[in-house]
């Protein structure tokens, strides 16, 4: 198993990298405005983080996708809204892996099962080829459960309390 990791994350330096072409300045961009449309009408704060392989340092260590994307979360401080309710999805693509790290506040009211739905759309969209229909999907997903469960009193008093620029490592 960590034989074929190590593999995985060291073809991706050996090789073109597939991932590239959907991931241009102009895709981020795009992204980045689809992450403040999703964040309209709510206070929770929603993050995007596409590795497109581990560094291989974390891959010799046993990093897994998990354990990265919740050191993510915390090197990006979504643990830090005022109200628990920030969201992170993490990509690891050249694994093929789907992680949404989720502070305690929205935790408490989404059932595992309403993330595991969105993980799998996403992993679905993402097999077919269809990165970013899955990933505006997945925002939008996270914007209607933030609205529902934090929905705001007044759109004056609605800071955007972390960036809302997609993180691309490629």
């Amino acid at each position: 198993m960590k034989n074929n990791r190590l593999w995985h994350n060291l073809r991706s330096l050996l090789l073109p990298n597939p991932y590239r072409q959907h991931f241009t300045q102009q895709h981020r961009t795009a992204l980045g405005q689809q992450i403040s449309a999703a964040e309209a009408g709510h206070r929770g704060e929603i993050r995007v983080v596409v590795e497109t392989q581990l560094p291989i340092s974390l891959t010799l260590h046993n990093v897994h996708p998990r354990q990265r994307a919740i050191q993510w979360f915390s090197d990006l401080r979504v643990w830090d809204t005022e109200e628990n309710s920030g969201i992170l999805l993490y990509l690891l693509l050249s694994e093929r892996k789907i992680e949404i790290v989720a502070d305690r506040g929205i935790t408490k009211l989404v059932k595992q099962t309403e993330w595991d739905r969105i993980c799998t759309q996403l992993q679905t969209q993402l097999s077919a080829d269809h990165i970013h229909e899955g990933l505006h999907q997945t925002l939008q997903d996270f914007g209607n459960l933030l609205r529902q469960h934090y929905p705001i009193q007044d759109p004056n008093s609605n800071p955007d309390e972390l960036s809302n620029e997609l993180i691309f490592i490629p």
